[in-house]
């Protein structure tokens, strides 16, 4: 998969005005709403990449700009650029909509977030009987911020809405999870093949057709085009050079220290260790150790201040061996 990605530039789900792929969630959505079941709260399930942030901003425009002139349509799931909601929500200034996500990609949630989300719930209105609240990376919630949720979560008025996006790969609180209606959002590679099909009609990438099965088959169309981004300036193919990727994304990593590349890189090794494993079932239980080692390192790395050198040296060398 030969790719070109000289100033590509991801759209954050909040600006993303057309949906793909979700058609039949979304009219499900619509038919619980129309028959006044929408849960209090929503858990909203997935892997990471997988779109559940766009649906969730689309069907919340749809709640939210309900009767406005330029409302919702749900014939193209798409979002007018002269939504009054849609800009509202860009702007974070919406009086029935409150965003709580991490700041930085590897940042938890903080309580003082969840202080401000309930100050939110206590004030009235400024507009419709109708509030919204989207939290994104749930995963990210600490043991405090946890514990300050959960008093929002416990008594929510009738027309409160939780929309909590969990990547189903990460842990969660069950006492929050226990209070959330979850669904889980899946899809086949034909799906995803369709989807990133959509999505790359926005981006200047070349890409070989016959590559998607092999590298959909384990991931989703937005770690893809996160992929596609993180290597820019390299001359790798992403679906056959997969550990060259993987290192030369470290080598990346010790240069700009940024949080999100070691997020793909740990992805982009749990791709590789799927492929090892599927390729020589003997050496399952010896991928599964290495790949658990790295993981721990790299969870070592985000959570302590360790020396990050030694550490990516070491993750190196088990990747480098696996080759020989």
């Amino acid at each position: 998969m030969k790719i070109d990605t000289k100033n590509l530039v991801i759209s954050e789900p909040k600006i993303q005005s057309r949906l793909y792929g979700y058609k039949n969630y979304f009219n499900n959505f619509i038919s619980i709403h129309k028959k006044n079941k929408l849960p209090n709260m929503m858990l909203l399930s997935g892997p990471k990449g997988s779109g559940k942030a766009t649906f969730a901003y689309h069907f919340i425009n749809y709640l939210l700009s309900n009767g406005e002139e330029n409302k919702y349509s749900i014939e193209n799931f798409e979002i007018s650029a002269n939504n009054s909601s849609f800009k509202l929500i860009q702007n974070r200034i919406h009086p029935n909509f409150f965003l709580l996500e991490n700041i930085l990609s590897d940042e938890n949630i903080k309580i003082d977030q969840i202080r401000n989300l309930l100050k939110f719930l206590s004030k009235s209105n400024y507009s419709k009987d109708l509030k919204i609240v989207l939290l994104d990376n749930a995963e990210f919630l600490n043991l405090n911020s946890s514990n300050a949720l959960l008093k929002a979560l416990e008594e929510p008025s009738k027309n409160t809405h939780f929309f909590i996006i969990h990547n189903d790969s990460s842990a969660i609180a069950d006492t929050i999870k226990s209070r959330c209606l979850q669904f889980k959002f899946h899809f086949n590679i034909a799906e995803k093949k369709d989807i990133f099909s959509e999505i790359v009609k926005n981006y200047k990438l070349t890409f070989n057709e016959n590559d998607l099965d092999k590298f959909l088959y384990f991931e989703t169309p937005g770690n893809l085009l996160r992929y596609l981004v993180a290597l820019n300036g390299s001359n790798f193919d992403i679906s056959r050079d997969n550990l060259s990727c993987i290192l030369f994304l470290i080598d990346k990593y010790k240069i700009k220290k940024d949080p999100e590349l070691l997020n793909l890189i740990s992805l982009l090794i749990e791709n590789f260790y799927n492929e090892l494993s599927l390729n020589d079932a003997s050496n399952v239980n010896y991928y599964f150790r290495n790949k658990n080692k790295i993981s721990h390192l790299i969870s070592d790395m985000k959570k302590f201040n360790l020396d990050k050198k030694n550490l990516l040296i070491s993750i190196h060398k088990i990747l480098k061996n696996e080759t020989q």
